[in-house]
């Protein structure tokens, strides 16, 4: 298999909501939360990670939640080997060793800064993600 190359095409905000009465209550713990999902475009060697990165309380209740694409070109991306499920209109990709850890630590990276910048003025000011969180979301993704 060839080496990809990979090139950063765009990084665009999805949506933001926070809700101010839960972040102005100091009694309620809040916890970060993050999930993502991959989608292709093979035809334009397109990888897109759609990420939600946000806080929420034990109950579940939504503090603060953004959705970002983080958009790749891949060179070769319909070369690499996968399956396709034509019933749900996926492809499971065989990425090269390192590949996936490497984007999701950018992705996560990124989710730092753009929900840091959206938590201004907020008792989370100052509160960035986890440092290290990435590596859970790799282990995540190891399961599966």
């Amino acid at each position: 298999m060839a080496e990809l190359k990979i090139s950063l095409r765009r990084i665009a905000e999805d949506g933001f909501t926070k809700n101010d009465e839960i972040l102005a209550d100091e009694s309620k713990a809040l916890h970060p939360q993050m999930g993502f999902e991959l989608m292709s475009d093979i035809k334009k060697n397109l990888l897109t990670i759609v990420a939600q990165v946000g806080f929420t309380t034990p109950e579940k209740e939504v503090a603060a939640y953004l959705r970002f694409r983080f958009t790749l070109e891949v060179i070769s991306l319909s070369s690499l080997e996968y399956v396709s499920n034509p019933e749900k209109g996926t492809h499971d990709y065989k990425f090269p060793q390192g590949f996936l850890e490497a984007v999701l630590t950018d992705v996560y990276a990124t989710a730092r800064v753009l929900l840091a910048q959206k938590l201004v003025g907020t008792r989370l000011e100052g509160a960035y993600l986890p440092f290290g969180g990435a590596a859970e979301l790799i282990k995540l993704t190891k399961k599966y």
